[in-house]
This record gives C-alpha cells, sequence and structure tokens, in this order.
C-alpha cells in the first residue's frame, strides 16, 4: 500500500491540475495567438490536407472528454449515492469549451500562426499525461486496469502524443517556402505594388498622399460582388497599415493623438463628467449583485416564517433598484456622457475641418467630396469607439466573470459551466448569423443607395426629364429600384430574423435548463429558496450583455474603419503651407517677378517652363494663349495654391515661400472664370469679400461692377438668394457680383481670370470702365480670350505649352505679326486674313495705327 502522506500529495496534485488544466491551455492559446495578431507574426498557409490529422485528433480529444461527462453523468443517474469527482467533471467541461473552439480553428482556417497550436499540444500532452499517471497510482493495482475513467484518459493521452507529433512536423514544415497555391497569395502585394508605382510617379504637388483615404466606388452599381470586392479593399487596406504601423499596438497607438480632442486634461467639466461615468460604471457592477441579493435574503426571510413586514429589508431593496435606474444615477451618467460625447464632437468635428480647409490646392482638386464629407462627420465614431470598449465591453466581461463567481455561490460550479456554455453558445449564433446575413445586408444598403441615386439624379436633373418628356419612364424606374430594394431588405431580413429565433431558442432551453438545476440543488442539496429568486433577478443582468457582446465586433470594426478615414485624413499634409519663422506679406509698390519658374503637377509633363517677366507696381499685364497652354497655372502660382518646382516668385522682392498663406491671400483679389456663390442673398455673398463691409460700400461696389442695376430690380433686391452656386443668376450676373467682391475687398493685387468671358457686348464697356478703376494704382494680371478686352494692358504675354513665346503691347505684338497677331485676326478679320502679303501688311499698319491713335 502507498505511503498515505504520498497518496494525499498525489491526490491534491491531482485535483489541483484538474482545475488548472483547461485555463491553461485555453489562456496559452489565447495569448500566443494575441499576440501573434498583435506584432503580426506572418501565418503561414496549411493545406487542409496536411490539417486532417490535427484536426481529427482535436475532435477525438473533445470527443473523449464528453465520453468522460457522460459517464459521470449517467452513473449519478443510475446511482443516486454516487457523486461524480467534481475536479474530473469540471476538468472535461473546461476543456470541452477550450478545445472546440481550438479545433474550430484549426479547421476553418486555412492560414495559422502554428506557434500558439503547437505550443496548446505541449500544455494540453503535459497535463493529461501527469494527470493520468497521477490517477492510475492513487488507484488499487486491481481497479486501473478496470477504471473507466482512467482508461480514457489514457486514450486522451495517446491522442495527445500523437497530436505533439503532428504539430512539431506541421511547425518544421511551415517554416519552408511559401505555397503558390491561390490561398496562399498575399491580398496586399500587387495593391502595395500599385500603391507604390502610383506614388512614385507623382510629385509634391500631387494628390497630397490622399490616396490613404478610401475612395467609394462612383461607378459602382450596387452589385453584390463589386461591394464585396470594395469591402475586401477597405481590409487590404488596413491590412496594410497595419503592416506599416507593426501591428495593432503601433495601430491602436496612432488613434491616442486624438485622446486630448476626446479627453482634454485641462477641462474640468469633462474631467469631472468622465468621474461621474467611472463612479456609475463602478456602482453599477456592485448594484447588478445586492438588488437581486436583497430580494433572495426577503424571500429567505419569508420563507422561513416571518410574521411581520420587512420594512428595513424592503426599504434597503428598494433603495438599490432606484440608486441603480435611469432616475437615480443613471440619469447623471446620461448627461455625462452627453455632455462629454457633445463636446467631444465639437473638438475633433472642428479639429478635421480646419485641418481639411488647410489642405492644398492639389488635394482639393483630388479629392472625392462625399469621402471628404463622411470623413469629416464620422468624427463621433471616435468617441463611440472608446465608449463602446470602456463603458460597455470592458464592463460586460466584468459582468461576466463576476458572474460566474456568484452563480457558483449561489449553487455549485456546474451551475456556472451551464451559464458558460449558453453564453458561448449565444455569442457563437450572433457572430455566425451575422457574418451570414452581412453579404445580404451589404445588397440590400447597395439597392438603397441606388434608389436615393436615382432620386437624386432625376431631381437635380428635372429639366432634361422635362425635355424629353420622361417623367413616366423614371417613375417607373424608381419603382423598379423600390422593389429591388424591398427584396433585398426580405432577403436580408429573414436571415437576421432566423439567427434572433436561434439565439432565443437557446435562451429559452438554458434558462429552463439553469432553473431546473437550481430547483433540484434547493430540493436535493439544501440550497434555500431564495438562492432560486436571486438567480432569476440576475439572470437579465448576466444575459443581457451578451446579445451586444455577439455584434459589438461589426460596430467595433466599422467604428475602426470610420475613425481611420478621420485619422488619414488628419495624417494627409498640405504640400503648400507656411514655413517655420514666415511673416506676413508687405505689399508697397506691388512689384512682381517671376524668376526662372519651372512647374508640373506630374513629374511626367512639364507644365511652366523657365518663364522671366516683372511686372512693376500699378502695371496690368495680360496672358493670352490657347487653352492648357499653362496661363492660370501662372495665377495659380501666384496666389499660392502650388510652390512652383524650380524658381521663385516675388512680390516686392519677398518670395511667397518665405511669407504666410494668409498674407498672400489678404493681398491678391481674384474674380475667377467660372464664379461659385453659397446659397445666401446677394448682399452675403458680396459682403464675404469683406465682413466688416456697410450695405453702403455693397451697393458702391455693385455699381462699380455694372450689376446694381440688375439687382434692384429683383423682387428682393439685395436680399435675394442665389441658389446653389448661383444658379439662379445668369452667367454675366455671376461675373459681375464676382467683379464687386473684389472691388470690395480692394487688394494691392488683382487677377482676372476670364472675368468677361460671360458679358456680353453691350455691358462690356461698363466692365471695362469698373477694371480700369479697379486696376489704377494695382498691379492686375488678366488671363483674356478676348483680345479686345486687353489692349490698354502694358505688357501682354503671349503663352504657349508653358513658354513665353512673345511679349510686348497690343501694338507691338500686332506690328510683329507672329501668334498674338494671329490670334487678334481670327477673332477681328476671320478669313479674310487669308489673302495676300500686301493686303496683310496693310491691315497690321492700319491696327497699329487705331491703337497708338
Amino acid at each position: 500500500m502507498a505511503d498515505p502522506r504520498g497518496s494525499a500529495a498525489q491526490y491534491t496534485t491531482m485535483v489541483l491540475l484538474d482545475y488548472i488544466q483547461a485555463p491553461s491551455v485555453g489562456l496559452y492559446w489565447l495569448a500566443l495567438t494575441g499576440f501573434g495578431m498583435c506584432v503580426l507574426q506572418e501565418s503561414k498557409p496549411i493545406s487542409f490536407r496536411r490539417r486532417r490529422l490535427a484536426i481529427a485528433l482535436a475532435l477525438a480529444l473533445v470527443a473523449g472528454y464528453i465520453v468522460e461527462v457522460l459517464y459521470y453523468f449517467s452513473r449519478s443517474v443510475a446511482d443516486p449515492q454516487y457523486t461524480a469527482p467534481r475536479n474530473a467533471a469540471i476538468r472535461c467541461l473546461g476543456s470541452i469549451l477550450v478545445w472546440i473552439p481550438l479545433s474550430s480553428s484549426i479547421t476553418t482556417n486555412s492560414k495559422l500562426i502554428w506557434h500558439p497550436y503547437f505550443g496548446s499540444f505541449v500544455v494540453q500532452f503535459a497535463f493529461e499525461m501527469i494527470i493520468c499517471m497521477l490517477r492510475g497510482f492513487s488507484l488499487p493495482l486491481d481497479d486501473r486496469y478496470s477504471n473507466i475513467p482512467l482508461s480514457i484518459s489514457a486514450l486522451r493521452a495517446l491522442v495527445s502524443l500523437v497530436l505533439l507529433v503532428d504539430g512539431l512536423l506541421i511547425l518544421i514544415s511551415s517554416k519552408g517556402g511559401k505555397g503558390t497555391d491561390d490561398e496562399e497569395q498575399s491580398l496586399l502585394g500587387a495593391q502595395a505594388n500599385g500603391s507604390a508605382a502610383a506614388n512614385g510617379s507623382a510629385t509634391a504637388n500631387g494628390n497630397a498622399g490622399y490616396g490613404s483615404i478610401e475612395q467609394a466606388s462612383s461607378d459602382d452599381n450596387g452589385d453584390d460582388e463589386t461591394l464585396a470586392a470594395h469591402d475586401k479593399e477597405i481590409k487590404d487596406q488596413q491590412a496594410k497599415r497595419l503592416e506599416e504601423q507593426g501591428g495593432w499596438f503601433g495601430y491602436l497607438k496612432s488613434f491616442m493623438i486624438f485622446l486630448p480632442y476626446l479627453w482634454p486634461k485641462d477641462d474640468w467639466r469633462i474631467m469631472l463628467a468622465l468621474f461621474l461615468r467611472l463612479i456609475h460604471l463602478v456602482q453599477g457592477r456592485a448594484l447588478n449583485l445586492l438588488e437581486p441579493r436583497q430580494l433572495g435574503i426577503i424571500t429567505d426571510k419569508i420563507t422561513q416564517g416571518a410574521h411581520e413586514m420587512l420594512w428595513a429589508d424592503i426599504g434597503l431593496w428598494t433603495f438599490y433598484r432606484w440608486i441603480n435606474s435611469y432616475s437615480g444615477l443613471g440619469i447623471i451618467d446620461n448627461f455625462a456622457e452627453t455632455y462629454i460625447g457633445n463636446q467631444a464632437f465639437e473638438r475633433i468635428t472642428i479639429l478635421a475641418y480646419k485641418h481639411l480647409m488647410s489642405l492644398s490646392m492639389d488635394f482639393h482638386t483630388s479629392k472625392d467630396s462625399g469621402e471628404v464629407l463622411k470623413a469629416v462627420e464620422q468624427a463621433s465614431s471616435l468617441n463611440s469607439l472608446i465608449e463602446l470598449v470602456l463603458f460597455e465591453v470592458f464592463p460586460i466581461l466584468v459582468d461576466l466573470v463576476i458572474a460566474m463567481w456568484y452563480v457558483t455561490h449561489l449553487f455549485d460550479a456546474y451551475m456556472a459551466f451551464l451559464v458558460l456554455f449558453m453564453g458561448l453558445a449565444y455569442i457563437w449564433l450572433g457572430l455566425y448569423f451575422t457574418t451570414w446575413s452581412q453579404a445580404r445586408r451589404r445588397v440590400y444598403v447597395a439597392k438603397q443607395r441606388t434608389e436615393n441615386t436615382t432620386v437624386n439624379e432625376t431631381v437635380h436633373n428635372w429639366q432634361t426629364v422635362a425635355y424629353f418628356n420622361r417623367a413616366p419612364y423614371e417613375t417607373e424606374r424608381y419603382r423598379a429600384n423600390i422593389r429591388n430594394t424591398i427584396m433585398a431588405h426580405y432577403a436580408y431580413y429573414f436571415r437576421s430574423v432566423g439567427g434572433h429565433a436561434a439565439q432565443d431558442l437557446l435562451m429559452t432551453f438554458g434558462y429552463s435548463a439553469c432553473c431546473i438545476f437550481a430547483i433540484h440543488q434547493i430540493i436535493y442539496g439544501g440550497k434555500p429558496v431564495g438562492n432560486l429568486i436571486v438567480f432569476i433577478m440576475y439572470w437579465s443582468t448576466m444575459m443581457s450583455p451578451l446579445y451586444m457582446m455577439s455584434y459589438s465586433y461589426r460596430h467595433i470594426s466599422s467604428s475602426l474603419i470610420d475613425a481611420e478615414r478621420l485619422l488619414q485624413l488628419l495624417n494627409t499634409k498640405p504640400t503648400v503651407s507656411d514655413r517655420e519663422n514666415a511673416k506676413d506679406l508687405i505689399v508697397k509698390a506691388g512689384k512682381v517677378e517671376y524668376k526662372d519658374v519651372d512647374f508640373a503637377y506630374d513629374a511626367r509633363k512639364q507644365i511652366i517652363k523657365n518663364v522671366n517677366f516683372t511686372v512693376d507696381g500699378g502695371k496690368t499685364v495680360a496672358f493670352v494663349g490657347e487653352t492648357g497652354g499653362g496661363k492660370s497655372t501662372m495665377l495659380k502660382l501666384l496666389f499660392r495654391f502650388y510652390d512652383v518646382t524650380n524658381g521663385s516668385i516675388t512680390i516686392d522682392g519677398q518670395d511667397l515661400r518665405s511669407v504666410t498663406l494668409s498674407s498672400i491671400r489678404d493681398a491678391i483679389g481674384l474674380v475667377p472664370q467660372d464664379p461659385a456663390l453659397f446659397n445666401q442673398t446677394i448682399r452675403q455673398n458680396v459682403r464675404y469679400a469683406r465682413l466688416d463691409a456697410s450695405d453702403a460700400e455693397i451697393e458702391d461696389a455693385c455699381r462699380a461692377a455694372a450689376i446694381h442695376d440688375d439687382i434692384v430690380s429683383f423682387p428682393d433686391g439685395y436680399a435675394s438668394k442665389v441658389g446653389e452656386r448661383g444658379v439662379r443668376l445668369s452667367g454675366g450676373q455671376l461675373q459681375r457680383i464676382a467683379i464687386a467682391r473684389v472691388l470690395l475687398k480692394n487688394p494691392k493685387i488683382v487677377m482676372l481670370d476670364e472675368a468677361t468671358s460671360a458679358i456680353d457686348s453691350a455691358i462690356e464697356a461698363q466692365i471695362q470702365e469698373a477694371f480700369r478703376r479697379l486696376s489704377r494704382g494695382r498691379t492686375t494680371f488678366v488671363i483674356a480670350h478676348r483680345l479686345s478686352t486687353i489692349v490698354d494692358a502694358d505688357c501682354i504675354l503671349v503663352v504657349e505649352k508653358g513658354e513665353i513665346i512673345e511679349r510686348g503691347t497690343h501694338a507691338e505684338l500686332i506690328a510683329r505679326g507672329g501668334k498674338y497677331w494671329e490670334l487678334w485676326s481670327k477673332q477681328t478679320a476671320g478669313n479674310a486674313i487669308n489673302g495676300s502679303g500686301s493686303r496683310r501688311n496693310e491691315l497690321k499698319m492700319v491696327w497699329s495705327k487705331q491703337v497708338r491713335g
């Protein structure tokens, strides 16, 4: 016979190992898997044929534990005097919980980080072998070969050994070369290369890195495959950024730049609101237990024969219930949450908007406006993400741990396993049905988008619909889109409802099983009736978070993507910005000099080539030439929408790159070729040039721009709204209001980019007079295709393919008979200039005399 001390020590060791086996294997696997994901350890493709044996062995382990549990259960039913060893039963139940997801992971994933699995096999074999040996030594020799649990344990030890060997072989083989089949190809390689190629061809003036923000496809037809590809593209982009950041640690750390805006330390109000939320979080965890426990105490006292009202206990229970309700501390927590959310939204949104408005012109000419606006609007997703993690997911995890301990305290560990099994199954069903219905939801959302697009297109293009009398056609098209949306909704609805029904069915039977077990414990185990009441009351506290847990992963993922859009927008830096210690531009004479200026939007195509010219203060220079020659680009460089590639531009000797952008744009006024107005009144649009201007000054500017008479003829006069981008005004009226704005601004330098292109001949004389007044004493740059508007310019520059090929006054250029003469002749004489050479020279002399006269 063995030494009693040795037997007691062996038994104690065996019991301890029984309790810690499942947590050790499970935590090792989860910890190593999580660590590998966080640091982006490379997952290796492992074919299903290579995984078959490991899958079969893992399932054999699960089957072995289930068989042992069934043995204990059947023997307990057959023999009421028999009590199953709790440590062995809990070991089996815990191992089932661990090995089901572990084996499922091996089965469903073709690319794995194998180290956590192999380590789990090692830990499993060590525990299984030691426990099997201890169990064998604790039994008499005659019973060792007939003991069923020992036999099952020995078989599991053998299976664990084979699994360990197979896992080692897989680990060794996975360190070899990468596979070549489709499932082994990188999802990021081609995209990354493509991006690199694209970036390699861009210059500092191209796109400003906006490719880092997801662009929605503009021609998306709502097809499921297109949407799936777009979702895959988003995930691939996120995976690429994860790799760039060195894993989840670095990726999530990048969001920390928002923390001072979400919870600013210097704002005591937000800190107080946050403290109140934390207080409510802590008290909620305590009161979730105290409230049902107090009702259980009342029930126990009643069942024990209380003969008077339990006012003190009832009052305490009422107090717990009130303080834990919305009318108690809940309303304070709700107000604190609302205040923190509103303040965070204001800070983050203003941060995003301010950054967006500071970005350079290359960004704004290549952006997807809808995507950018969405990124700004989604600023609240950051706050909702932190709220979700800190005040919803984390408390749920705490509640589940407390629940496991509390139901064990009320009954025993078997009740905790019942709750845990049901909870995990509930969450798994939620994940499964959410994933299953996700594709249908994508289609449903796409159909909604198509439906809305149809409405927007037809409303915005009402005139086109009316021109072709297609209202019946558009109505039927819209009806078809609505029906497609409804059918897509049904397809998504039935999958979603099926998931809810399955979860509800599980919850119903699980709740019944727990109550039956609790009643059994009360009848046969001597537990007080109050424990059942406590459990029933506590049930909703345990189960209500499970729904959120089962669906929160999608919310967290979408919130991360939404927040990432904003993060990437903020990480997009302007290509044109103020240098350190930049000074304000001081304009005295207004002398502008272009010196050896080169510029290219893209390095593959030069736009401006070696441009040199000087404009003295108060002079007018005009740019002429064919469309696309670079005239407008020269003005954009002066406005510093872009920085020159080579050379320099100076104003009164000050390099534009050494002064602040704000001072440059204060000193320059621009009348664009295609003016855009806000959907406000005419008076508000003109006042935008100088916010402190009086009504009289606004009207004087409009008179000088020859638009005042038109405005006062409108029913609402200066209070007339102009519509989106000024669509309610004619082209000539738009341009004259744009001229009035510049007149009101009264800048030192003026740019006119085709400012009279939409003005008829009758009004042109008035506009020319307005220009003369505007140009007097100011440096003026004019781009014009109507050469009659620039004959009085001090200097005319003829631009062709980014180069200045001619320069001089109107008379000088006409007398030269070059490119300018050709342009002038086309506009004034048409085909008549194709006559004899003598006639051509005669026309040149006449035009020269007219100009000099």
